[in-house]
């Protein structure tokens, strides 16, 4: 018993440390990119940053050929069987090339002959495209570096692209470059050379980590490999189908904006403004994710429902207790940060979308967590379930919203969609893993959410600070909270991390 407590002090004590670092470099990096070079760039473009949201948006619905469950799928078997490397590897990789060609080809077709898309907008999509294969290729790399359990360096590799970004996208904004203009296909193009580089980069880095040949046994020979890729594509075909569903639900929106109204760049680009935020935001969640997801798979072969309720439970309070806190100051500050974000083209509108939008984010943080799990536990037919409900959901929110509400309608449809598909995540882990969480639980749970918005109404709505030092007492009020209401056990921690 004594060696089991000890084990999952050690793992929640690695995830806690990696959290702490995976925090820190992003915090360092990502907002730079967000807010310094992002943001510059739809200033400076304007409307046409509308069409590039949409496509990037697009984008994302065929994910399911980009990815086809591969990184999911990789990180949860060799985080098991770290020994299957070399024999992985080569298969994965040339697989991943195969669907790649087939994803960019498919994307071009249905943005032409579906949704409309005319020559003037297809190249900026191919380069898109080749951007999406560049991330996909990037994070399958990084997720042999933490399946064979090197945690914080790819924790350090998390920001590699955008560090890079900053620099290519940074000279093309900055450097007065002769002959070259800034819009938004040079935008697009500059971030291609970054996410090239970062691959290669993470290729190298892992070589250094592990022996493992890079061409499959059967790449003279197609019909010999042909039982190896069936096999390899069966098994990861489930992970595919629900990043294809999940994709689905939440990038649908961006497009549909820019489809359905006539002038739809207009209403996307606002969308895009605040999504931005919202984005700048998940990128915690999503770190989150990908932490979790190989140390959950080692978590269900090794020590059971016991160390998973542990690091689950750990999971909710930190998001919990972190993305509340973020999304009530964003949402109280929401008119002071369009316009310090669009100085010369804030409004209602805007910061109003916003307002709504970032409540997604509490949703979609849980998410993260519970639906990792169950990617671990593969419960991937009962997750597929939840997906495909909310796409209709979605599909049909935005079809009735958008006409009278525009961007604002499509903001309402994601933070529905998005708390459905959470509490049906949620559902699923608590019958699976027997998470029934007690009375005690949800009062504190919900006296926490209670406790900010009080706090927060009170600070933005009945006192003349400016409003830099109300966010700044609406982020203590999160801290003060967390302990008040046990998000943050001290005594734990202290546990957690007694040698």
């Amino acid at each position: 018993m004594s060696d089991a407590i000890a084990y999952l002090r050690r793992v929640n004590r690695e995830f806690i440390l990696n959290v702490l670092l995976l925090v820190f470099i992003n915090l360092l990096i990502k907002p730079f990119f967000i807010f310094g070079i992002d943001l510059t760039v739809q200033n400076r473009v304007g409307e046409d940053y509308g069409l590039y949201f949409a496509l990037l948006n697009l984008t994302y619905i065929f994910q399911i050929l980009n990815d086809f469950g591969i990184q999911n799928f990789n990180s949860r078997y060799l985080s098991q069987h770290p020994q299957l490397l070399p024999k992985y590897f080569p298969n994965l990789l040339a697989i991943k090339f195969l669907l790649s060609f087939f994803y960019i080809v498919l994307t071009l077709f249905v943005a032409w002959g579906i949704f409309g898309y005319s020559s003037h907008e297809l190249p900026l999509l191919l380069i898109l495209l080749v951007n999406a294969v560049l991330v996909q290729l990037t994070l399958y790399l990084r997720s042999n570096v933490s399946g064979l359990g090197y945690y914080r360096l790819d924790s350090v590799l998390s920001s590699l692209d955008k560090l890079l970004m900053l620099v290519t996208c940074g000279i093309l904004l900055w450097g007065n470059l002769p002959g070259i203009p800034l819009n938004i296909e040079t935008f697009a193009l500059a971030q291609t050379l970054a996410l090239a580089l970062t691959a290669l980069i993470v290729f190298w880095i892992l070589r250094q980590k592990a022996d493992f040949p890079v061409r499959p046994s059967w790449a003279k020979n197609w019909r010999a490999g042909r039982p190896v890729v069936l096999f390899l594509l069966r098994k990861s075909f489930p992970y595919a189908l629900v990043i294809l569903l999940m994709f689905a639900y939440t990038r649908l929106d961006g497009v549909l904006l820019e489809r359905l109204l006539p002038d739809g760049k207009v209403h996307a680009e606002v969308f895009a403004g605040a999504y931005r935020l919202l984005d700048a935001c998940n990128m915690f969640g999503f770190m989150f994710a990908s932490l979790l997801l190989p140390m959950f798979a080692r978590l269900l072969k090794g020590t059971g429902i016991g160390g998973i309720r542990s690091l689950a439970s750990l999971s909710f309070n930190l998001l919990w207790a972190g993305s509340l806190t973020l999304v009530t100051v964003i949402c109280f500050a929401r008119e002071d940060l369009s316009h310090l974000m669009m100085p010369s083209r804030a409004n209602a509108y805007r910061w109003d979308t916003l307002g709504v939008l970032i409540w997604a984010f509490v949703p979609v943080s849980l998410t993260y967590i519970f639906g990792t799990l169950l990617t671990a536990h593969e419960k991937l037919k009962e997750m597929s379930r939840v997906f495909l409900f909310g796409i209709l959901l979605n599909l049909g929110l935005n079809l009735f919203l958008i006409p009278c509400y525009q961007a604002l309608g499509t903001a309402v449809a994601a933070v529905l969609t998005q708390s459905f598909v959470s509490a049906g995540m949620m559902w699923l882990c608590a019958k699976t893993f027997d998470f029934w969480p007690s009375r005690n639980w949800w009062l504190r749970v919900a006296g926490f959410a209670v406790f900010l918005l009080a706090v927060n109404g009170f600070v933005f709505e009945k006192t003349d600070l400016n409003w830099v030092s109300k966010c700044g007492i609406g982020l203590a009020a999160g801290a003060v909270g967390a302990v008040i209401f046990k998000m943050a056990d001290w005594r734990q921690a202290t546990t957690i991390f007694r040698k």
